[in-house]
């Protein structure tokens, strides 16, 4: 009788374990560049950042462009958030002069979460259609 219970126990444990494990690697689902990121870029970042009015020396419309060497140092480093400019400028306080947006909204921290955690997991940025950022007022034929 008590080896079954040990039985029951350890089926119900690993039953208990198996759970929790897929409900945390759930949770833990990669940054989906195309519905997560690319949104965030376009709405905030593109109008700005783009091959007409190029701020800041950077252009964000695409991954070759975003990754291009400047000489204030990269833009992204793939799985280190903490040393890429992208995501620490949307940390500074707003009243920073190098805060980002530098007018308008800041972006929701939980955009700023998302945008630190696609950047540890590498960063991801697709070629083709998927990868390219048309700022709005191109969109709209202005």
């Amino acid at each position: 009788m008590i080896i079954n219970m040990k039985i029951h126990l350890q089926i119900a444990l690993v039953a208990c374990l198996s759970a929790c494990t897929a409900l945390q690697a759930a949770g833990d689902s990669p940054v989906d560049f195309v519905k997560q990121i690319k949104p965030i870029l376009a709405d905030r970042c593109v109008e700005c950042h783009n091959s007409e009015t190029l701020l800041g020396e950077l252009n964000l419309q695409t991954r070759a462009l975003a990754f291009e060497k400047r000489k204030t140092g990269p833009v992204i480093v793939p799985k280190n958030a903490e040393k890429s400019m992208l995501y620490l400028v949307l940390t500074l306080p707003a009243k920073d002069k190098k805060a980002m947006p530098a007018t308008g909204h800041r972006i929701p921290k939980d955009e700023v979460s998302t945008i630190r955690q696609w950047i540890t997991e590498g960063a991801s940025w697709p070629e083709g259609e998927d990868g390219v950022i048309t700022p709005k007022h191109k969109k709209a034929g202005k």
